[in-house]
């Protein structure tokens, strides 16, 4: 909303209403002004123009005559009013709340001002929305570009504008836009980018001056239907939830009054047998009225957060609730209160302590056919690197010594662990798998080293042997370990020297035969030296310390792993898919960041998404790089230009097409008999 005081100038020229002619245009001349104000008695009384006073001088020839009239039509308003425009005024003068005038507007002026604020306000719409904007005249050539247009085209204002759009997007259909259609979600590619939109004419007083282009960037819109389709999803997920909770949710407003009820209706505690009697009922006054225990209004104001409490009807119904207060700048505007029927709460206890034995035993019963999947993972490889770190880890794995593997994510060192392990003493015995980044803080020393019967509130009645006594006799996998909170470094430091763990709440030491194999991706010799993880701990672990290469230095192996994986995924989806020689070509080119994780994700993609029995190269580039290399794109001259700037285009084209047609960058090369090195510097130019 625009208010006056946004608007108003303040006041620097001013005449007596007795001026002459000459002080008046001394005053207009001196300060360049188009209007100035007149005063009479300390007050304003009306103004004059420039237009004005040059028809005074034209009609009286003396200067020195005083003004002979002057303008009043002058409005007073509030300075903190909206802005209004009104009949038969001018000047407005904007006053405070101490009816002190504090500056004046011309209504021609605050017209054009709001025009600019609007317009002003318009493009940050349409920045803030990530919404291409481009304009053009009869001719194709663009008049306007938005900043977000630029952003996402990856092209400068200054190089777009004037250019033939139609010509850059290859899209003649446009000359129907011309004609009054409208082009909706159109799809097209300019500088790499991929774009869709609509194109609409541009009219003014019914007439088409041109064309104007609304467009976003296509993954934005992927983006944007997966973020609906999953709060879509969420939304029907928390109806089912709520219908089938064991629970009693309301929402009360800040007036205490239920406005929604959802869940397992306590019919036995509120005395009514339908959810609907208790919407619009207000516990507040409830409360006060002797019908209802807790004070929820009191206890929001005074805990600000959510607090939790039990309460009994008059028949003896007991309930356990928590509430959960809503405010906003210091206003209650809701309370949302979740409750459940505690009156028999030794018969949950036993079905809870069933429950949990039997979750113990699922647990066991799928830790042991994990056991069974993951015996079978095994090596693939066949590059010289690989093959002397296989020999290492094979020697290695006939003693007990503590090994710390090294290596970027997605190397596969949980296989390496299993692998030490299977080839190991201990490999009729336990491997516990512990992903240290995973388990939350408050829970991985209970986890780790176990604990007693009433250790903690919700503890097992039984207690629970921690990772390192399941893993008695077998190995235990410490992967991430440099994500261990020092404090639990300290503890696991002992149970690596004594060899001996102490479950939470007990005050005796057990004794564990465990072979440790530990795991991180990061520099943990520079953590050491910036005091993030003990170094008493570090020599502790660092007993043999393996290094795995990055997949994008044993390069030798994407084939044999390519095929491995290749043959799982059709197994496991009944295909029959093959990869041409091209596939492997730009999979060995690519520098694969993710390792061998990412070449198992990009291989099953392809089984899945590939049209024909053989994946070719084509198909690994659109994925790989994100382009669509499927229409190959001939070499043509759209207009009359500048020599140079035609050569360019073409020399640009021909790298295209020869990158679309063969792959790989030394196969463009060759064909466009030009060095490696002057096609990857035309590549990236082209990238730019």
């Amino acid at each position: 909303m625009i208010v006056w005081k946004d608007l108003l100038q303040p006041i620097t020229v001013k005449v007596h209403h007795r001026s002459t002619l000459r002080e008046v245009m001394q005053t207009i001349h001196t300060t360049q002004s188009e209007l100035v104000l007149v005063y009479a008695a300390q007050k304003v009384v009306g103004y004059l123009n420039t237009k004005c006073v040059m028809q005074f001088i034209l009609a009286k020839n003396d200067l020195d005559q005083p003004i002979p009239f002057y303008y009043t039509d002058v409005l007073l308003v509030r300075e903190d009013q909206p802005v209004e425009f009104y009949h038969n005024v001018s000047v407005v003068l904007g006053v405070n709340q101490a009816n002190k005038v504090t500056g004046f507007c011309s209504l021609a002026d605050a017209r054009n001002q709001i025009t600019r604020l609007q317009l002003k306000e318009k493009t940050q719409i349409f920045n803030s929305a990530h919404i291409g904007v481009i304009t053009t005249n009869e001719q194709f050539r663009i008049t306007f570009i938005n900043g977000t247009a630029e952003n996402i085209l990856g092209l400068s204002r200054n190089f777009l504008l004037h250019r033939n759009y139609k010509t850059l997007l290859n899209a003649p259909q446009l000359e129907d836009v011309l004609l009054g259609k409208q082009l909706v979600s159109v799809s097209h590619s300019l500088n790499f980018k991929q774009i869709i939109g609509n194109f609409s004419p541009l009219f003014n007083e019914g007439k088409i001056l041109g064309i104007i282009h609304i467009f976003y960037l296509r993954e934005q819109l992927e983006e944007s239907i997966q973020e609906l389709e999953w709060v879509r999803n969420l939304n029907e997920d928390l109806k089912a939830l709520y219908s089938s909770s064991n629970e009693e949710i309301i929402v009360l407003n800040g007036e205490g009054k239920i406005v929604r009820l959802a869940g397992n209706f306590l019919k036995d505690f509120w005395g009514v047998e339908h959810p609907d009697e208790l919407i619009g009922k207000n516990l507040f006054d409830m409360h006060r009225e002797g019908l209802y225990q807790y004070d929820l209004f009191e206890r929001a104001h005074k805990k600000k957060g959510k607090f939790v409490f039990v309460h009994e009807n008059k028949k003896g119904c007991k309930v356990w609730s928590s509430a959960t207060p809503v405010f906003y700048q210091d206003k209650l505007e809701k309370i949302v209160m979740i409750s459940r029927d505690i009156t028999e709460i030794n018969q949950l206890r036993e079905e809870l302590k069933i429950e949990r034995k039997r979750s113990d035993q699922y647990k066991q019963e799928l830790d042991q056919m994990m056991m069974r999947n993951q015996v079978d993972k095994k090596l693939i490889y066949r590059s010289k690197v690989m093959e002397d770190v296989v020999d290492q880890i094979k020697r290695i794995a006939m003693v007990d010594s503590t090994v710390l593997l090294y290596g970027e994510s997605g190397v596969g060192k949980e296989v390496f662990a299993q692998t030490i392990h299977q080839n190991s003493r201990r490999k009729e015995h336990p491997l516990v798998r512990v992903n240290c980044g995973a388990i939350p803080e408050s829970l991985i020393e209970s986890e780790f080293f176990g604990y007693v019967k009433g250790a903690f509130t919700g503890a097992d009645q039984n207690g629970r042997a921690g990772f390192f006594e399941q893993a008695h006799q077998g190995t235990i996998f410490l992967d991430e370990i440099t994500e261990l909170p020092l404090n639990l470094q300290v503890k696991l430091l002992r149970v690596l020297q004594e060899k001996e763990v102490m479950r939470i709440g007990d005050t005796k030491s057990i004794k564990v035969d465990v072979r440790v194999i530990a795991a991180t991706n990061r520099n943990i010799k520079r953590l050491v030296e910036e005091n993030k993880f003990r170094e008493d701990l570090y020599y502790r672990l660092n007993v043999i310390p393996v290094h795995i290469p990055p997949l994008r230095e044993r390069t030798g192996d994407v084939m044999m792993l390519s095929l491995f994986f290749l043959e799982q995924f059709n197994r496991l989806y009944q295909l029959d898919k093959k990869l041409s020689q091209d596939a492997f070509d730009v999979l060995e080119s690519y520098h694969w960041p993710g390792n061998v994780r990412e070449l198992q994700n990009m291989i099953e993609r392809l089984v899945v998404t590939s049209r024909g029995q053989t994946i070719t190269g084509e198909e690994v580039m659109s994925i790989l790089f994100g382009e669509s290399k499927s229409k190959v794109v001939k070499p043509i001259l759209g207009s009359i230009m500048p020599l140079q700037e035609a050569v360019d285009d073409l020399e640009s084209q021909l790298i295209r097409a020869a990158l679309q047609k063969y792959g790989t960058a030394a196969k463009a090369a060759k064909v466009l008999q030009v060095s490696p090195a002057t096609m990857s510097r035309k590549i990236n130019r082209l990238l730019r």
